[in-house]
């Protein structure tokens, strides 16, 4: 008897064992990980929209297309890519009707991005460092908008890599460094509630696929 008690004793710590190093490979499996090779931007799944502010607290939102982009995956320690964004497709998701016609106008005109003679603008970046615990990559790279180019970092989280290499990351810059002025505390005084400030994120969910 006392040999048939042990041998169910052995029987249930050995299933117990069993069941946790199942969850423990269960949870590894999820770790996302990076094949090498050169990833190609799906324009129409690929998202970004801008969030701009005044002083009075007024917020405007809007969206921009990408004309497309590439990124080369050499290893977990070196991506690098770049983007190139459609200014003419500035769009405003705040407003609706002669409203929000107007503000598309004005920031297309030369006022701000002054799309006619600066359609396009490019994002070149390269990975600084991977925490695979969280999946970020810290990036650094070249903004350029309107013929100016300035340093920018940023940090992006891999979403998923299967079926394709999918991406969301924040960018912020000042808009007064690419020479947009249009009610600018750095190029105006005395602008009261109308200042409209310098900085403007850009919120990104790039889908990629690779080639």
């Amino acid at each position: 008897m006392m040999k048939k008690i042990l041998f169910i004793l052995f029987l249930f710590f050995v299933g117990c064992g069993t069941k946790k190093d199942t969850e423990i490979s269960d949870n590894s499996s999820n770790k996302i990980s990076l094949e090498q090779g050169v990833y190609s931007v799906i324009i129409d799944e690929t998202e970004l929209s801008w969030i701009g502010k005044e002083l009075s607290t007024k917020i405007h939102t809007g969206t921009l297309n990408l004309r497309g982009g590439k990124i080369q995956v050499v290893n977990d320690n070196d991506i690098n890519g770049t983007v190139t964004i459609n200014m003419s497709s500035i769009n405003v998701t705040d407003l609706q009707g002669r409203a929000k016609e107007m503000l598309e106008g004005h920031l297309r005109s030369s006022d701000f991005f002054d799309v006619e003679l600066y359609p396009k603008a490019t994002l070149s970046f390269k990975s600084k460092s991977f925490n695979k615990l969280n999946n970020k990559i810290s990036f650094e790279g070249q903004l350029t908008i309107k013929d100016i180019t300035n340093p920018i970092i940023f940090d992006a989280t891999l979403l998923e890599t299967t079926p394709n290499l999918k991406a969301k990351a924040i960018l912020s810059f000042d808009r007064s460094e690419f020479n947009v002025r249009f009610r600018s505390g750095s190029f105006f005084e005395n602008l009261g509630d109308k200042l409209i400030f310098d900085d403007i994120d850009v919120n990104i969910t790039l889908v990629t696929k690779k080639q």
